[in-house]
């Protein structure tokens, strides 16, 4: 029962620190997004919090529920957002795995099941600007 409690803690602290994290970043755009969603101007919140005493529940949302609540601005695929920054002047790097031979005999041999795979720094992404 202790660990339980501990792990249940330490998922609890993490929410936290995510509504935290999202009701700084997306404030107004939470706020906006509530205006005249909940029967009318004097039922809207008045500042993030609000917004995210009530949709921090737990729950999924789709991205087009995403939108309407004002968590997120658009819905893209990583792939048009490299290309985005891309075209944007930002620096995108390449993640590559790597197989690492294993012994003398693994230089010769090619690369083989035995080999254990590590991850080169042939980037990820970089936002440079």
């Amino acid at each position: 029962r202790a660990r339980m409690a501990a792990v249940q803690d330490m998922v609890d602290r993490i929410h936290g620190a995510f509504r935290d994290h999202v009701a700084e970043a997306r404030g107004e755009a939470l706020v906006a997004a509530s205006v005249g969603k909940e029967g009318g101007a004097e039922r809207h919140a008045t500042n993030a919090k609000e917004v995210i005493d009530r949709v921090a529940t737990g729950d999924v949302f789709l991205g087009t529920q995403a939108i309407r609540l004002g968590l997120v601005d658009r819905l893209i695929t990583s792939d048009e957002y490299i290309a985005e920054r891309i075209r944007q002047g930002a620096r995108v790097l390449k993640l590559m795995v790597h197989t690492r031979p294993v012994g003398l005999s693994g230089l010769f041999s090619g690369p083989s099941r035995r080999n254990s795979p590590s991850v080169g720094y042939g980037g990820g992404f970089c936002p440079s600007r």
